[in-house]
């Protein structure tokens, strides 16, 4: 019979829980990164800083020891104070915002005009692949979001309007021209192109309709059929009830587990070992692909985490109650 440890793993299986640590973030474990971003340098509006989980996310710094290493994807948390922008630029790859705490400004550009969407916790935008785009913190409190990218190993980003070459009030709007009209409020009900383009790409919290499993949670696709549509990877939001829990399952790629709110009990099984691992809020852990593994809520209430699939597919996995 496995035996408990002190950290919450079983005994059953040193390797397997030396393994199973070394694929968790935990969010106490880390330091928020002012310099991750060095396209920013000597520009104090530009200031924001980074929290990597896995990958660099969009920073140079790959090979950061705390960092786990990127498959799909990257996924890390970015702070920005308010009054804070980041210059419009645009990448190879999809990459999505989700909104944690505060209230963002994203822009996405078309020449000099930009159509500007404000974001609230638990909305989400998935930046598409080559649109150029910026986010502005225009609110009184901080922005702390969550940013994945879909590669693990992501080109740096192309800027099409940075204030070393346009200046600081050009690169606050994000490259739209001066004139009331050039900046255009996000209407989801507009016939405009542009409009109906970003419409795809964002998702409020509000609007997400929970599916409930038989397993005895909840979840709310992001990034997936009938969200955002997905090309490296998808995601979805899980509230797991409080004494509620899955068996175990496997996938041919990674999947990712973050914690927004509770506690959540993960466990992996080998050659019948199991070792477990507690998970707080924003803690991480990495499942790789083939590894068997599950979840539960052993916590005293309900709990919320996302869920990042590497694949584009469909869900194929049955997941059965435990």
């Amino acid at each position: 019979m496995a035996m408990a440890l002190e950290d919450g793993s079983q005994a059953a299986g040193s390797s397997l829980a030396q393994d199973m640590k070394g694929l968790i973030g935990r969010y106490t474990d880390k330091t928020f990164d002012w310099d991750a971003f060095p396209a920013s340098r000597d520009f104090p509006d530009l200031a924001r800083c980074q929290m990597r989980y896995i990958g660099g996310g969009g920073s140079p710094k790959v090979n950061d020891p705390a960092t786990l290493p990127a498959g799909k994807f990257t996924f890390s948390m970015v702070h920005q104070p308010p009054g804070k922008f980041a210059a419009s630029h645009s990448h190879e790859v999809v990459e999505h915002f989700l909104i944690l705490e505060g209230v963002l400004t994203v822009g996405w550009v078309w020449g000099d005009e930009v159509i500007e969407a404000k974001l609230a916790p638990g909305d989400l935008v998935l930046n598409k692949l080559g649109r150029p785009h910026g986010f502005r913190n225009d609110g009184v409190e901080p922005v702390l979001m969550q940013i994945t990218v879909g590669s693990g190993k992501p080109q740096p980003p192309v800027y099409v309007c940075h204030p070393r070459d346009k200046g600081i009030e050009a690169a606050r709007r994000f490259g739209a021209g001066a004139g009331p009209d050039k900046i255009i409020p996000f209407n989801p009900d507009s016939s405009d192109f542009r409009q109906r383009e970003l419409a795809q790409y964002l998702v409020r919290y509000r609007d997400r309709v929970p599916v409930w499993h038989k397993a005895g949670f909840a979840s709310m696709t992001y990034i997936g059929e009938q969200a955002a549509p997905p090309q490296h990877y998808r995601m979805e939001m899980i509230h797991l009830s409080k004494g509620a829990g899955i068996k175990a399952y496997s996938r041919d790629v990674e999947d990712v587990y973050f914690v927004l709110d509770g506690t959540v009990t993960v466990g992996w099984e080998e050659n019948g070992k199991t070792v477990e691992q507690r998970l707080g809020t924003r803690d991480l852990i990495f499942n790789p692909a083939g590894r068997a593994h599950y979840f539960r809520n052993d916590g005293p209430a309900d709990a919320r985490f996302t869920m990042v699939v590497g694949s584009p597919a469909p869900e194929t996995v049955a997941f059965t109650a435990a």
